[in-house]
């Protein structure tokens, strides 16, 4: 069904020699069109439920990606998840990796498993795991979930499955959303700016794309980072997230009812770290989201695990401001404020010099160091940014 709208959407008319600017910005999808899909069937709820957190406003979940994209065989692919996991909640394949020669998926999945097991067992807490299960036969695609899931055996809820759904298509979205209904279904976009980004004079926006997204199932989708990272993107993106989680939302164009489908939750990735991540919960309201930070973690001075929770620290270090415990004072002196009594945060700034200049200044005086800039930021202007938060 969504193959044929989109055919008739941006089919041959995108390719017509009189087109000049042919865009779509919005798109609208009528309650008795809506009930014809699928919808997601699992979200951040049921990551929620898994991770203890209660079934509502269950907050930020910490994820990373195993870095290099590339390259890692599957025994150190293993050590990386259980490093990361002392202190996060979740991981995920990046986009490339699957079932490559030198890290085939029957080697490295039970590694993977091997590392899960070990950091429950090691934390007390649950974790949660992302597999690429992409590839250009369906059939193989269903053939490699269900390997997984017999790897993961009763840890199989732990497990979602990742499906690269630009460069994949909707198909390959549809295939795993009705084969493997019960897993969390990770919605990949890698591609999708080659039609998406405000350079291009033809195809969709990012925010028709993750509206399609949900229709069709995903449980969550890489929204990018609203200009707060180093993607493309700009702070009032935070539409596409309202389009995403709420009933009802306002589309740049149509006002969208969702008749009752459940929400996909954003997957926030791209340069993001804890000193980024107060104003970008600020832009957006709530922290209710994935976080993939793949150098916020592992880039962070003192390994993974501090990486990973001085972005935990991040979110927490935002809530208190809200709260007003730092009393009358600006987010970033409150953040901080924060960093003073928190290792792993202050540790963030000590990391990301180059972040902490443009995000926090003064810092240095405040919390009481003198050094140079260690690992360099992506190049933005925070001061827009900020002031569109």
């Amino acid at each position: 069904m969504m193959c044929s709208v989109l055919t008739l959407s941006i089919g041959n008319n995108q390719g017509m020699g009189d087109v000049e600017y042919g865009k779509i910005y919005d798109i609208y999808f009528p309650p008795a069109y809506l009930r014809l899909f699928d919808g997601p069937n699992c979200n951040v709820v049921d990551m929620w439920r898994i991770l203890n957190r209660g079934m509502s406003n269950g907050g930020l979940i910490v994820g990373t990606i195993i870095k290099p994209k590339l390259g890692l065989q599957p025994k150190p692919f293993g050590e990386a998840c259980y490093a990361f996991w002392q202190g996060g909640d979740f991981i995920k394949n990046d986009e490339p990796q699957g079932n490559q020669v030198f890290c085939q998926m029957n080697e490295c999945i039970p590694e993977v498993v091997k590392a899960m097991r070990a950091a429950i067992k090691e934390t007390g807490s649950s974790k949660l795991f992302s597999a690429n299960i992409t590839a250009d036969d369906p059939n193989e695609m269903i053939a490699r979930g269900k390997y997984v899931l017999s790897q993961f055996g009763p840890l199989g809820e732990n497990c979602a499955f990742l499906v690269d759904g630009y460069v994949a298509g909707g198909t390959a979205i549809t295939v795993a959303r009705r084969n493997f209904p019960s897993q969390f279904l990770h919605y990949h976009r890698a591609g999708h700016g080659a039609i998406t980004s405000p350079q291009t004079q033809r195809g969709y926006t990012a925010f028709v794309h993750t509206k399609i997204s949900r229709v069709i199932g995903a449980s969550g989708i890489h929204t990018g980072t609203m200009s707060f990272g180093k993607m493309e993107g700009d702070a009032s993106d935070k539409n596409i997230a309202f389009m995403l989680q709420d009933d009802e939302a306002d589309g740049p164009y149509y006002h969208q009812e969702w008749e009752g489908m459940k929400q996909t939750t954003p997957i926030i990735s791209g340069g993001m770290n804890a000193l980024r991540l107060p104003a970008f919960f600020e832009n957006l309201g709530h922290s209710n989201v994935i976080l993939t930070a793949g150098g916020g973690s592992f880039g962070h001075k003192d390994g993974p695990k501090p990486g990973a929770i001085s972005c935990r620290q991040g979110e927490e270090s935002w809530k208190e401001w809200k709260a007003g415990k730092f009393g009358d004072v600006s987010l970033s002196d409150g953040i901080i404020e924060f960093a003073k009594t928190h290792e792993e945060l202050k540790g963030a700034f000590l990391t990301f010099q180059k972040d902490a200049d443009q995000i926090y200044p003064g810092w240095k005086e405040k919390l009481g160091y003198t050094g140079e800039s260690s690992v360099q930021a992506a190049t933005f202007d925070w001061a827009k940014k900020a002031a569109a938060a």
